[in-house]
């Protein structure tokens, strides 16, 4: 009776998940008015149902995903401090595909294996050269939506450039394509596979930060990657701004 409709009880997340596991994903999307009753769960480990007199005790392993900066939104005031620390006990950061683009071909084999249902689909060089030159803003979900559209679309059972969609790799704003306002087919690599993946890693790094005015952290974020990682390929590279 705690709402129209409430004729039995019911468990709650939280509860069915006693002794066992629960996954918040988008933990940064979370209200701040949800926060506080997560963060009052975590310190007393004991959950009231709606329209019970009781609290239950629970005992539950939690796991925290996000995509997003947690600790800006907790200097933003977009998210608690104090929940904060509670659910950053062990941070496992799993990077951006887009530092780990050796992953790529892996990945790509994966997901044709998934979508081909029985067919014998394979990548040209020259495309794979594409995929690991591009930044990957969407990460992995985009990489597996652009490869599930080309086997759809493709022309043969062996995927070329030709399969791409026309706006592959065009800029749509910061974190977007290769740098802001880039193409696949300028300045990164104005020729299909005469880059390897460090020299075309490179020149995406050098034009960010010249589009930045060497600005290290508008530079990262224009190409979708925190700055630790930016500082650490500009030492990699070599990267040095002019005098």
């Amino acid at each position: 009776g705690a709402f129209t409709g409430a004729v039995r009880n019911k468990k709650g997340k939280f509860e069915l998940a006693d002794r066992g596991t629960i996954l918040l994903d988008e933990i940064g999307d979370l209200a701040l008015d949800l926060q506080a009753k997560l963060l009052r769960i975590i310190q007393d480990q004991q959950v009231e149902p709606i329209g019970s007199e009781e609290k239950k005790e629970i005992n539950v392993r939690l796991i925290a995903a996000t995509n997003v900066d947690l600790w800006q939104k907790v200097s933003d005031g977009q998210f608690r401090e104090d929940l904060y620390y509670r659910l950053n006990v062990i941070p496992i950061v799993v990077p951006a595909l887009n530092v780990r683009k050796d992953d790529i071909p892996l990945l790509v084999n994966n997901f044709l294996i998934r979508q081909a249902t029985g067919r014998s689909i394979t990548v040209s060089k020259r495309l794979m050269d594409y995929l690991m030159a591009y930044s990957w803003p969407g990460n992995i979900r985009e990489l597996e939506n652009l490869v599930e559209r080309m086997v759809v679309l493709r022309h043969s059972d062996i995927l070329t450039p030709d399969d791409l969609p026309k706006d592959f790799g065009q800029g749509q704003g910061q974190g977007h394509g290769l740098g802001q306002g880039s193409n696949l087919s300028e300045s990164i690599i104005s020729e299909p596979g005469s880059l390897d993946f460090h020299e075309a890693e490179k020149l995406l790094i050098v034009n960010a930060l010249k589009n930045s005015g060497w600005n290290r952290t508008r530079a990262a974020r224009s190409i979708n990657v925190s700055r630790h990682i930016l500082i650490y390929r500009m030492k990699k590279y070599g990267i040095v701004p002019p005098e």
